[in-house]
């Protein structure tokens, strides 16, 4: 999807809710054929699917509060940063990017960034909260690294690093921003980004919450 992560967590509680729904449904419609077919009232059958029903209704709520809870306090895991000050170098650091999918470790790349801090961003598509309540988390797209410099006069006298993290057309982002009426599941789309001044003993792990992205030492 543009080269968009969705991540999805599948519920049991959900899947038990919609199975007792599906049994409730079945035990409700047999006995009404039966009415019809055979002028007898199966009250076992249809009040048995009732009580399924309402067993189902009951799961599927505690489903819905326990993935409302997991959706506002989640944290997925989307890179790592490591970044050194380049020695003999100002306003120079040498940062090793490696992308996280789902908990797997990609290739880990190096760059030369020119700044006072690194900084990594990209696009991020924010559900309506019925999808995260089904499984379906905030989706994101790391699409730059860039050097960020304190003072805004520096960008005018000193060179500026940017590197694309993304070779995907972005033909999805452009879409949602511009027909944003016709996707009614979509909440909103933004560009996102976080940065830290370089530190060769730490490494950061970059994280993706409803808000946004964030970083944490390791």
């Amino acid at each position: 999807m543009g080269g968009f992560t969705i991540p999805v967590t599948f519920d049991r509680l959900t899947f038990l809710a919609a199975l007792l729904a599906v049994l409730a449904l079945a035990a409700i419609i047999s006995g009404i054929v039966h009415l019809f077919t055979q002028r007898r009232i199966r009250v076992f059958r249809i009040g048995g699917g009732l009580i399924l029903l309402l067993v189902g209704f009951c799961v599927f709520a505690i489903a819905g509060w326990a993935q409302t809870y997991r959706a506002l306090t989640r944290a997925e895991l989307v890179a790592t940063i490591h970044a050194a000050p380049a020695a003999g170098s100002q306003q120079t650091m040498e940062v090793v990017y490696t992308p996280v999918t789902n908990g797997t470790y990609g290739k880990p790349q190096i760059f030369t960034i020119k700044g006072d801090e690194w900084q990594l961003g990209g696009d991020v598509i924010k559900w309506q909260d019925w999808l995260n309540i089904l499984g379906v988390h905030t989706g994101y797209r790391i699409t730059r690294l860039m050097g960020y410099y304190e003072s805004p006069k520096d960008y005018k006298t000193k060179e500026v690093s940017a590197y694309n993290l993304n070779k995907s057309h972005d033909t999805v982002s452009q879409f949602l921003h511009d027909h944003a009426n016709l996707m009614p599941f979509v909440r909103a789309t933004y560009g996102n980004d976080v940065r830290m001044l370089p530190d060769a003993s730490a490494t950061y792990q970059i994280f993706l919450s409803t808000s946004g992205y964030w970083a944490a030492r390791q």
